[in-house]
This record gives C-alpha cells, structure tokens and sequence, in this order.
C-alpha cells in the first residue's frame, strides 16, 4: 500500500500534531510519512540489500529479545540513578533533573566508559544476534564497532541532522549504523527519523564523500538547514516510527537523519545507543577497534555528549 507507507494512521495524526518537534518547531503534517518495515523473518539476504538500497534504511521490529533488552536498560539507568540523574523506581527512567555525576566521578569519559563496557549492554550491542544480521546484509562476515555510542537522552535534547560518513568512513565505504532502541519511544520523546530518499541525493555525496570530520575542520557535519526546509526543497519527507525496545533502523553512511526532541511530559529519558558494523575483510579503523579504542577525536568515551550529565547541554560538531 504506497499511500499506508508514505502516510500516517489516523491515531497517529492526531498525535503527531502536537508531538512532532524538531528544534522547537512543529513538523507539518504534510511533511511527515512512516517508515517502511522489513521483516526480518521472512527477508532474504538480497530482500534486505535491496530494501537498504531501494530506501536508504531498514526497520527492523523485536531483533533483540526483550529480556536481555530490560537487563541491560536496567543495568544503565542504576548506574544513572547511581549519581542522582534518575529518580526511584530508577526503572521507570524518569529524569530528576539533578546530577551527582561530577561529584562522584572524577573523569566524565571514564564513568561513560564504565557504562558503555557493561556486561548487559554488551551481550545485546556486541552479541552474535546483531552480528548475524549484518552478515546477511553484507553477504559476507561482519564485525561491530568496539567503539559504541550510548545515548541516553534527558528533556529539550535532540539531534540535529547530519550524515554520518564524516565520522566512519577514514578507511572503508562499507559501513552501517544501527540504532538500537532501548525505551519505548512515542513522538514526545524523540525518536530518530530519516530524509526519504537522501542516500541519492548528489548534493549530499558532492558534500560529504571524502569528508573527514577530525581532519577537514572547515567544515561541519551538522546540517544547518532546518529539516522542514530541507524536505521542502529536497520535495521530500521525514520519515518516522514510533519506537519499541529491541528494534531497530539500519541504514548507510549517507543518509541524512537527525531525532525529534524529547518533550515529553513524564520527563522519561530516551535510550538508544549506536552501533556500526562493517565486514570483517575490510581494514579496521583504529579509532572505533580494540580493547581502548579513543573514537572520533580520539578523546575516548568523553568526547561523546552522553558523558555529560542529563541536566547539562550537549555539544554540536
């Protein structure tokens, strides 16, 4: 159904007119669709490569069992609950406002460190399910990033839009990302969504094929337009879903994406964490592999914004 897939339930329009926000402004209806679901179960490997090259992404629903997705949230919200950031129940993931964290904690990049390197966290991010996944998209073996991005994300955060081959593309093309859902994300707290079509748009590969974020400092990887703007002159949309624990969005190295803001009125936190993968013949960027890998700029876990605490204002590149 084309029009189901570039539109949004009835439900769902009444929602998002008043839970689509994207640096303060509210999303046009006009320009919102849903993303397009793969099932995994029934997908071939060459059903998911020409999903992902047909669309730029794949959203792929309950890849990760629950359980194993609620031990290792539980795991990161008691080590946030640890330096006052959550509130009791800590499971419940309910912002307090406060922060304890510098207190506690001498070095930011170390506790997020700590956090990131859990057990839990890792059987989920580094196991064989996801690994198993992106070898069947590959077509060959593949291995994830040591070098994961957790992101647990408080009120008034999100975001901005950018591509992500600046970051990951030093060494090899074939990489992709996984965003991996850890909370139950509706609208009002800030899900991911994608520029449709913009894996082909030629103004974005002119701009970023070959671009180093670390390395071509005259340049930025945010993309300042606003969204809406950008979708307007791309005669595009921002495509969306609203999120479970244990799915997922795949997508490559070029399509444009950013999140929606977090305002939700419960105060509940967002978690998702960001785990590339890329097949294991290809060579190995130093900075994301290994037992200390030191990541994009090479300042380690606290170059990322969720070592700062939940109350503090996260940084642009």
């Amino acid at each position: 159904d084309v029009e189901r897939s570039r539109g949004l339930g009835d439900v769902y329009k009444r929602q998002i007119l008043m839970d689509a926000i994207i640096d303060k402004k509210k999303i046009p209806l006009s320009l919102l669709g849903e993303l397009n679901e793969t099932d995994l179960t029934n997908a071939s490997d060459t059903d998911l490569r020409d999903a992902l090259e047909r669309d730029g992404y794949l959203f792929l629903r309950n890849i990760i069992n629950p359980k194993e997705i609620e031990i290792a949230r539980n795991d990161i919200f008691k080590r946030l609950k640890d330096v006052n950031e959550l509130k009791e129940p800590y499971e419940d993931g309910i912002a307090s406002g406060d922060s304890s964290r510098d207190k506690i904690h001498n070095d930011r990049g170390h506790f997020w460190e700590k956090v990131s390197l859990s057990k839990p966290l890792r059987e989920v991010t580094n196991g064989k399910n996801l690994e198993n996944i992106f070898s069947k998209i590959f077509g060959t073996p593949s291995t994830g990033f040591d070098f994961i991005f957790l992101r647990a994300v408080a009120g008034g955060k999100f975001t901005h839009m950018h591509c992500d081959a600046g970051f990951f593309t030093r060494l090899t093309q074939k990489i992709l990302t996984c965003w991996l859902v850890f909370t139950e994300i509706t609208l009002d707290k800030g899900p991911l969504f994608v520029i449709e079509g913009s894996h082909k748009f030629k103004a974005i590969q002119e701009k970023y094929i070959g671009f180093d974020v670390n390395i071509d400092k005259d340049k930025k990887a945010t993309i300042d337009t606003h969204p809406i703007k950008f979708a307007k002159e791309n005669n595009s949309k921002i495509l969306t879903a609203e999120f479970k624990p244990g799915d997922a969005l795949i997508f490559g190295m070029y399509t444009v994406h950013g999140t929606f803001e977090n305002h939700a009125k419960d105060n509940k936190i967002r978690l998702t964490c960001d785990i590339r993968f890329q097949p294991k013949s290809e060579p190995k960027d130093p900075r994301y592999f290994g037992p200390k890998p030191l990541g994009t700029t090479g300042a380690g876990y606290g170059e990322l914004n969720s070592a700062r605490p939940l109350n503090e204002d996260w940084h642009i590149r």
